[in-house]
């Protein structure tokens, strides 16, 4: 794996929460009248469950819309998004708050905010140490992952404090660890073809083992305070959504065809043949054999339905790669988009439409 250090109690509840009530009594009953009741009791079985979902979902959706869960301020400048796009994050568990604390030898490290699908992970801790220790975007954190239920899912990991432009120097700052997870032909790759790709939830052991000086460049400073700080967190995949396009699109003069787009609130993935996208790789003088960009695949923007366009910073991939016959690029987005009203990509400087659907 290649790593890199980078430098009220009871709230009103809204109209979306009485939609999901509804959503989930019509579903729920639906199931219940294509069962044979044989006796008496399961009707009145069956009737509790129903009660305790609906309660579930007025639950989860007023803690979502009412707040219990904090947005941490840093989180949002990652993944910048509307409230209401933030609270569907928090239901469908993209958005995580681990709830983790711990503290030694002087030093309190807290798991803040959890963002992640299928794709990508996001993980934002605060460190916090005695005020005679200064922390800046130079120092850094010594840490061992390990898996205890399963495989390494992650092809790559990167971490750093933030930089000082984000936050101030002082004897807390936040810390990042960024993961891009494997793609089932990498994961297939990395296991030599022995077994199948499984996306299921796993646990990830984080053991922070001290809090490093400023160091330069590819260096590490000097030990400043050592200890034992474990966070156990989940990684699971999420929900997507799926179109398959099956388009031959012209793209700087290339004609290339667009198989498929997968979409997350904050990740895709772009499947097109691989003939076009190599006429693109001569045209540009790049090589994706040995891990370069094609800049005219860059995703800088997402259309929606409506007209409306949300710019993205193309630059933001996590995987590019092609074989003889398919070409996979996977980007995490700039902002949390809304898969299901997406109705096509802008490609490149020159913000080539890429109708989808």
């Amino acid at each position: 794996m290649k790593n890199k250090n980078w430098n009220r109690e009871f709230p009103e509840v809204p109209d979306t929460v009485h939609e999901s009530v509804q959503k989930t009594l019509a579903a729920l009953e639906d199931q219940e009248d294509k069962k044979v009741k044989k006796k008496s009791g399961i009707r009145k079985k069956h009737t509790v469950l129903i009660f305790a979902a609906v309660m579930a979902a007025a639950l989860g959706m007023s803690a979502a819309a009412s707040g219990l869960f904090q947005w941490n301020e840093q989180a949002e400048t990652v993944f910048q998004a509307e409230p209401k796009v933030e609270n569907e994050l928090v239901m469908e568990q993209i958005a995580q708050e681990p709830d983790q604390s711990v503290s030694d030898n002087g030093v309190t490290i807290r798991a803040v905010q959890i963002i992640q699908d299928s794709n990508c992970f996001y993980g934002l801790f605060e460190v916090t140490a005695e005020e005679t220790v200064q922390i800046d975007e130079n120092c850094s954190m010594e840490y061992v992952v390990d898996f205890p239920d399963g495989e390494d899912p992650f092809v790559y990991m990167g971490w750093g404090f933030v930089g000082n432009s984000r936050q101030e120097v002082s004897n807390s700052r936040y810390f990042e660890i960024y993961g891009t997870k494997m793609s089932p032909e990498e994961y297939q790759e990395a296991n030599e073809g022995d077994g199948e790709f499984q996306e299921a939830d796993l646990h990830m052991n984080i053991q922070f083992t001290a809090l490093l000086g400023p160091g330069e460049k590819a260096v590490n400073g000097n030990v400043l305070v050592e200890g034992n700080w474990p966070f156990s967190l989940e990684i699971h995949p999420a929900e997507t959504v799926r179109y398959d396009v099956r388009r031959e699109v012209e793209i700087e003069g290339c004609q290339v065809m667009v198989q498929s787009v997968e979409f997350s609130p904050i990740s895709m993935v772009l499947t097109c043949g691989s003939s076009g996208i190599r006429q693109l790789e001569q045209k540009e003088g790049v090589n994706l054999d040995q891990l370069d960009s094609l800049q005219s695949m860059w995703i800088n923007g997402i259309k929606y339905e409506d007209g409306s366009v949300v710019e993205e910073d193309g630059y933001m991939g996590l995987r590019e790669w092609i074989d003889e016959s398919v070409y996979v690029k996977t980007v995490r987005f700039s902002n949390v988009i809304e898969p299901e009203k997406v109705s096509a990509l802008l490609l490149g400087e020159n913000m080539t439409e890429v109708v989808i659907r």
